[in-house]
């Protein structure tokens, strides 16, 4: 299924995820955004923006906020969403933005990488978030962190989530964290999948320096909390686009 991400963003997927919800959101962006020195009234672009809960949360804050995803479903309900009115939703996929220098930040945030089996068009999200960024201009990039996923991997989990049955299975597949998602409902079963490709710290330091960014802080939570490599459950990047990377980024 290497086209799941066309599928599995729909309804079932919003009732899946419902804890991940405006207060979450909140509590994620609140301290992280401290690290990053942008004002209000400027330029954003949430890439892979789903159903809009870090984009409402962006526009309270002031910023002008433009939210990308290719899910219609999910589009639909950030448009019915807080906020909507000054919000600017559009529809693509993440490897097709033809946006060239119109943001001051950048944010691709809850795993919204790795959905593509070939580095190639991985890389390819990387650099056009690069390209939409003005000069001098911000990228938050939320991914997880490989090795602690490996080390506490749930293989299979149960929910009952308005009235629906929920069994995921978990695992890890030619270096690709596969979920297959099972939905029983009053006798109907729909059947998802998610494949996220691992990328370790190191590797994707190398992708994001070959895109152009300078890499300003790693982190790993939300908390803006040292990466470490085995106990953190997040790999977050702050970067800049700088008009000539230096040698020697400012990690930490």
């Amino acid at each position: 299924m290497e086209t799941w991400y066309k599928e599995h963003f729909n309804e079932d997927y919003l009732r899946i995820y419902k804890h991940r919800n405006d207060n979450l959101a909140h509590q994620e962006l609140t301290q992280l955004m401290k690290f990053v020195p942008v004002v209000q009234g400027q330029s954003l672009l949430d890439l892979c923006c789903g159903n809009g809960r870090h984009s409402r949360w962006f526009a309270k804050q002031g910023f002008r906020v433009t939210g990308v995803d290719l899910s219609p479903v999910l589009l639909g309900e950030a448009r019915k969403g807080e906020h909507a009115e000054d919000i600017h939703y559009v529809r693509s996929d993440m490897r097709d933005l033809s946006y060239k220098d119109n943001f001051d930040l950048v944010v691709n945030l809850f795993t919204s990488f790795g959905y593509f089996k070939e580095d190639e068009q991985n890389k390819k999200v990387l650099q056009n978030a690069y390209d939409a960024l003005k000069l001098d201009g911000y990228f938050v990039f939320d991914y997880l962190n490989p090795s602690f996923l490996e080390n506490n991997l749930v293989p299979f989990s149960k929910d009952i989530i308005d009235d629906l049955s929920i069994l995921q299975y978990r695992m890890i597949v030619n270096n690709t964290v596969v979920k297959k998602i099972k939905v029983e409902d009053n006798g109907a079963l729909r059947e998802y999948e998610e494949r996220v490709k691992l990328y370790e710290r190191a590797t994707l330091d190398v992708m994001l320096k070959e895109a152009g960014f300078m890499i300003i802080h790693t982190f790993g939570d939300y908390d803006g909390s040292e990466f470490q490599s085995r106990e953190s459950s997040r790999l977050i990047y702050i970067c800049q686009k700088r008009s000539i990377a230096p040698d020697n980024d400012e990690n930490n």
